[in-house]
């Protein structure tokens, strides 16, 4: 049962740090929550806006992140780098 405690937290480290690297590149290029929303395909910023807090669990998936580094032009890989 420890090891999949130890799972369980870190994956929840992960999408914490993963929300937040997404919140900080999209300021950092100028990006609004409801613009990036937009150019993703998404109908408006509240679910973004969810994800990027981690609220009721919300987190975002492989495809989110495809979708965006594309739109911020930055590496995929930059989503997971910690202390940025």
């Amino acid at each position: 049962m420890e090891k999949y405690d130890d799972l369980t937290q870190y994956s929840e480290e992960m999408l914490n740090r993963v929300s937040k690297n997404v919140m900080r590149i999209r300021i950092e290029k100028g990006y609004s929550q409801l613009k990036l929303a937009l150019e993703m395909g998404l109908n408006g910023a509240a679910y973004l806006g969810r994800m990027e807090l981690r609220k009721q669990g919300y987190h975002f998936n492989i495809i989110h992140l495809a979708k965006m580094s594309k739109i911020l032009e930055v590496d995929i890989n930059e989503f997971f780098k910690l202390n940025h």
